[in-house]
């Protein structure tokens, strides 16, 4: 029997061809999860092509130092990835020291992962605890109190991964518009603590 071999590591832009592929996939399967509503192919104009061009050029030339992208490999093999970048802590009316660390005193540092992605087909893999590992540990390395995400509700795919992994939705929604169905997304949120094996949410 073969051993798999699994792991994280920073995406590099020859790897913009299955990010491609990959997103080609789960952004259809992601609106059409968040609607009873029938969305046709034709929604979505970008094609596996299209998208890897623009992730070729993206990760030839990150945004800034504090913007990454990690794939997810078996054998090789990328099955997943996820990007990460800075963001505005969000304070809510109530929260304590307006908007400051309660157990630091410090300013709040907050980072949003805005794809998270893994390939249907490989969905038994655990690629998505694996991601979610190492986009937390690299937020902590670089300071951060807290991660943001914004998930389509009935995305199960990533919701279960968030809700597994500390994250809780916060009293934020915004509703997109995509072949005459509104596709909702919740905000959802995880406080980072300094155990590198254990979150806490607020």
């Amino acid at each position: 029997m073969l051993e798999m071999k699994q792991s994280v590591r920073p995406a590099l832009p020859s790897d913009a061809g299955a990010i491609g592929a990959i997103q080609a996939v789960t952004l259809p399967a992601a609106v059409r999860a968040g609607t009873d509503q029938h969305i046709p192919d034709e929604a979505f104009p970008f094609t596996a092509d299209v998208l890897a061009q623009s992730w070729s050029q993206t990760l030839e030339n990150l945004p800034s130092l504090e913007h990454f992208v990690v794939v997810a490999i078996e054998n090789q093999q990328v099955e997943g990835f996820a990007a990460m970048a800075p963001a505005e802590p969000i304070i809510l009316d109530g929260d304590p020291d307006g908007g400051l660390d309660p157990e630091t005193g410090a300013a709040r540092v907050a980072f949003e992962i805005t794809n998270f992605e893994v390939d249907p087909r490989f969905a038994s893999h655990e690629h998505d605890a694996r991601l979610m590992a190492a986009l937390t540990d690299i937020a902590r390395g670089e300071g951060a109190t807290e991660l943001h995400i914004w998930a389509i509700a009935g995305n199960d795919a990533v919701t279960s991964i968030l809700s597994r992994t500390g994250f809780a939705p916060r009293p934020f929604r915004r509703v997109a518009q995509i072949a005459g169905a509104n596709i909702a997304e919740h905000l959802w949120w995880v406080t980072l603590g300094e155990d590198p094996h254990a979150s806490h949410e607020h």
